[in-house]
């Protein structure tokens, strides 16, 4: 048998799948045992069949992504993304496991879950919602439409920036 010594990388398709997969399903089959662990297994399983040939050894990297997982959503993105980093790594047999992957993964969650709840949802939130209401006065759908365009495009833009920038930090 020979083996590939070429190194394997995360394709670009899998990367925007997996990054997709958190985006839209963060919050995915959400429930007060599990949190986010479903919708965390749904953005690693483009990342790990991209790197894995078998579906022995795809199944093997995906017990690692059954641990409970909760953080802030947009910024947790960032975990997502050196997640990804990590399994490219032990995809290369670094010296990296899922008992790595997964301390990584517990040790920053609580914190990046204090910092996004309070700028986000304690801080951003309300100051583009008073935005929002200041435009609205007289009846104005202006102020709903700043809210939905101005937070989109921040949790898009800010998502995918903290996403990748996870991947090249452990990538």
């Amino acid at each position: 048998r020979t083996y590939n010594m070429e190194k394997k990388k995360i394709s670009k398709k899998a990367l925007s799948k997996s990054f997709r997969n958190w985006f839209y399903g963060n919050l995915t089959c959400f429930s007060q045992e599990h949190m986010q662990t479903f919708g965390y297994l749904c953005a690693m399983l483009p990342v790990v069949k991209d790197l894995y040939e078998t579906k022995d050894e795809q199944q093997d990297a995906m017990e690692t992504y059954k641990a409970f997982f909760n953080t802030e959503p947009q910024i947790g993105t960032l975990v997502v993304g050196m997640t990804a980093g990590l399994e490219e790594a032990r995809a290369n047999h670094e010296n990296i496991d899922g008992e790595m992957i997964n301390g990584i993964r517990a040790g920053l969650m609580g914190p990046l879950a204090g910092i996004g709840d309070s700028l986000i949802v304690g801080t951003l939130i309300p100051i583009l919602l008073g935005i929002g209401l200041g435009l609205s006065t007289g009846g104005s759908p202006l102020g709903a439409i700043f809210y939905i365009v101005v937070w989109n495009a921040l949790a898009i833009f800010g998502m995918g920036w903290a996403y990748y920038k996870g991947y090249e930090l452990c990538g």
